[in-house]
């Protein structure tokens, strides 16, 4: 292992492996990535892994614009191909004239930004999707480019290719300790040695906490519990000819896609901040060094 970096990532999900990736793809090759056990194991591996263009501001819209390129540029690899559904189109419901008063505003700023985004009525939404019941529902937005990925399969491309471009990656190598410098400079302390670097990245996730508090920070960070289910194949969807679009209700914080010729319905179940998570255990307070 490295002793000394100029970059050093922790946490080995969609957050760490994409910044290494980016990085060396901004020419930078000196850096490493450090995750205490494999690569996607926090909660990366089980994730929606959802892809859409749809943001509410230009900058959200661009780089979700640049993800969808890369994933397809990933999944057309033949020597590392990653699962990528990208034909799926997906709808946002909506059933108050704001929410359609909100999704005009999103395609118009959109459109400056090359994205395609349609404003449909209730028909129209049931015409592309058949499950759909149009009772209460006024219209929707309607993204060409909501799909889905496999998010491990994502991580692990992501991380051969900043390896190729020279990166390294340590697996099973928690991080025990941050110390800062005067120097602004950092040393990470992990169970296999120290590595010495000029920046050190937080991509920790839902322990985002765990290693700010080594590093005196606290982050606003949620955690959302998910509940799903799978449903038994339904006939409109075997005998179609097309998949059929992703759904998303903001309000009812809902969604749900196509699984072989059923249904994958998910719920946010509940959210609850983590503000200090990590910071109020001791053994994690215990390794924060301050400046």
């Amino acid at each position: 292992m490295k002793a000394q970096t100029r970059v050093v990532v922790i946490g080995g999900g969609i957050a760490g492996c994409s910044a290494l990736y980016h990085l060396t793809q901004e020419g930078w090759r000196d850096v490493v990535l450090v995750e205490r056990d494999e690569l996607t194991s926090g909660t990366t591996w089980h994730s929606a892994a959802q892809v859409t263009n749809f943001g509410t501001t230009q900058t959200m819209v661009g780089l979700k614009s640049h993800s969808i390129r890369l994933y397809q540029a990933l999944a057309a690899d033949p020597d590392y191909p990653v699962t990528y559904h990208h034909s799926d189109d997906g709808i946002r419901l909506a059933n108050t004239p704001a929410q359609m008063d909100g999704y005009r505003h999103f395609a118009s700023m959109a459109r400056d930004m090359g994205v395609a985004f349609e404003v449909i009525d209730a028909q129209e939404c049931a015409r592309r999707h058949p499950l759909i019941s149009t009772d209460n529902l006024l219209g929707g937005l309607w993204d060409p480019s909501d799909d889905d990925i496999d998010p491990a399969q994502l991580c692990q491309t992501l991380a051969r290719r900043a390896r190729l471009a020279g990166a390294e990656v340590y697996r099973h190598t928690p991080v025990t300790g941050l110390t800062q410098h005067k120097d602004d400079n950092w040393t990470v302390h992990t169970t296999k040695g120290d590595i010495a670097c000029e920046i050190a990245v937080n991509a920790g996730g839902y322990r985002v906490n765990e290693v700010g508090a080594m590093m005196w920070a606290e982050h606003p960070a949620d955690s959302i519990e998910h509940q799903y289910f799978l449903t038994e194949d339904i006939p409109a969807i075997a005998e179609a000819a097309h998949r059929m679009p992703l759904l998303r209700w903001a309000i009812s914080d809902y969604y749900c896609r196509q699984a072989k010729n059923g249904l994958l319905v998910e719920f946010y179940e509940q959210a609850y901040k983590t503000w200090g998570d990590g910071w109020d255990r001791p053994e994690i307070r215990e390794r924060a060094v301050p400046r």
